[in-house]
C-alpha cells in the first residue's frame, strides 16, 4: 500500500479512533497518544491492510487494544508488587476517603451512561478543564453546540442523582 493509500483509507478514521481511544482512557492526552499508537501499528502492518475487508472495524479494534495495553502497562509500571507499610499518616481519615472514592465511582458510572458526546465534552471541560475553544477543535462542534451539548449532560446527570433510590449524594 502507497502512502497516498494509506492517507485516503485511513486518515479520515482519525475522529472515530481518537473517540474510541478517548472513551477508553477519559483523558485527551493519553487518546492522542493511543491514535498514534495506532497509527504507526497500522503503517507498520500497511502491506497486509489491502486484504482487510472492513477499514473502521479494524482501526477500533486495533485503538482499543492500544488503550488496553498502554492502560494494563501503566499499571504494572505503578504496581511493583511490594507492599509498603507506614505510609498512611496518623491523620488521615481512612472513611472519608472511601466514601470519596464511592462517590466519584458513582459520578463515573453515571457519565459512563452519557451518550457518546455528551460524555465527551462533559469529561473535557469539567475534569480535563479545557476551555471551550479546545472542546470545539477536538470534537468538531462549533463553540454553542459544545455549550448546549455539556448544559444537557449536566442537566441529566442532576436528574439521575435526584432521583429516589439511586446511588447518587442524597442518603435517606
Amino acid at each position: 500500500m502507497t502512502c497516498e493509500e494509506f492517507k485516503q483509507h485511513f486518515m479520515p478514521l482519525s475522529r472515530k479512533i481518537y473517540s474510541v481511544a478517548f472513551s477508553l482512557t477519559c483523558n485527551a492526552q493519553e487518546a492522542e497518544d493511543a491514535v498514534q499508537d495506532t497509527y504507526l501499528k497500522l503503517w507498520t502492518k500497511r502491506d497486509s491492510l489491502p486484504e482487510i475487508s472492513n477499514a473502521e472495524a479494524y482501526c477500533v479494534t486495533l485503538a482499543k487494544r492500544v488503550c488496553y495495553d498502554r492502560l494494563r502497562s501503566r499499571h504494572i509500571a505503578t504496581c511493583d508488587g511490594k507492599p509498603e507499610y507506614g505510609l498512611i499518616p496518623d491523620d488521615c481519615d481512612i472513611g472519608a476517603d472511601i466514601e470519596r472514592k464511592e462517590r466519584a465511582a458513582s459520578i463515573m458510572r453515571h457519565v459512563a451512561k452519557l451518550p457518546e458526546k455528551q460524555r465527551l465534552v462533559l469529561v473535557m471541560r469539567d475534569i480535563e478543564d479545557l476551555e471551550y475553544d479546545e472542546i470545539s477543535r477536538a470534537t468538531g462542534l462549533n463553540e454553542t453546540n459544545v455549550r448546549v451539548t455539556l448544559s444537557r449532560a449536566r442537566k441529566t446527570l442532576r436528574q439521575q442523582f435526584n432521583t429516589p433510590g439511586n446511588d447518587g449524594n442524597k442518603r435517606h
